[in-house]
């Protein structure tokens, strides 16, 4: 294993427990994924407690989902010695390779239980991305999806008509989905979102949220990275 995959393994750990403990998923529902330089993606193993999860729970595929020759248990020569090939990736898996297949700008998922962003999402209440100076910067325009059988390729089409523009999903009934161009991009965007998603929850408790005004918003969205991106895909 090089030194560049095993980085990117622990990292991708890391951000699972990072999650696990700021509760934004538990026990064993999440995913995570990243794409690596010649296109093949480690994702996460599925079953595994994202509270104690290491490197050796992340597993590399190929583009098209099948596993690589280390994770099946037939290494070449020279590979190193394969895992426990009973581990499989994530059942949502599918999920995954729609977004990498749809955005070649993506390097990243980040897929989570976030309470107050998931209680929007089972609410199919959308998260306006105009109450705080940080979701059009930061988060984007918010994807309310409809319901896809989590683990079923209902859940990747989906969200297939949301991929160009969003790169926050909230899928209803289930969850929430952030994609970026890094780990740490995906993970700031998830956490953001859910900060955001309690923020807007209490606000409305005390009275109802203000958005912001138009013309600021318009400002602050140009500012996110791929404003420009999402303005051509509304526009077809």
């Amino acid at each position: 294993m090089t030194d560049a995959l095993l980085d990117a393994r622990l990292r991708l750990a890391a951000a699972c427990r990072r999650l696990h403990a700021r509760g934004l998923l538990a026990g064993a529902e999440g995913n995570l994924s990243c794409r690596l330089p010649n296109g093949d993606l480690l994702v996460t193993a599925s079953g595994v407690d994202k509270g104690t999860i290491d490197h050796t729970h992340v597993l590399r595929v190929h583009a098209d989902g099948s596993l690589c020759h280390e994770e099946r248990g037939d290494a070449l020569p020279g590979d190193p010695e394969a895992r426990d090939t009973s581990r499989r990736p994530s059942s949502e898996l599918g999920m995954h390779l729609a977004c990498y297949a749809a955005r070649a700008d993506v390097q990243a998922i980040v897929h989570a239980h976030p309470p107050a962003a998931t209680g929007f999402a089972v609410a199919g209440i959308p998260i306006p991305a105009d109450v705080l100076p940080e979701l059009p910067v930061v988060v984007g325009p918010i994807a309310l999806v409809p319901y896809g059988r989590p683990g079923t390729s209902a859940l990747a089409d989906a969200m297939r008509p949301f991929l160009a523009a969003h790169d926050v999903f909230l899928l209803a009934n289930h969850g929430v989905t952030t994609v970026g161009k890094s780990i740490k991009d995906a993970l700031l965007r998830m956490e953001s979102v859910e900060q955001s998603a309690r923020i807007l929850a209490v606000a409305r408790l005390l009275g109802g949220a203000h958005s912001l005004p138009p013309s600021e918003a318009v400002v602050l969205a140009s500012l996110h990275p791929r404003y420009e991106d999402a303005i051509r895909a509304k526009m077809t």
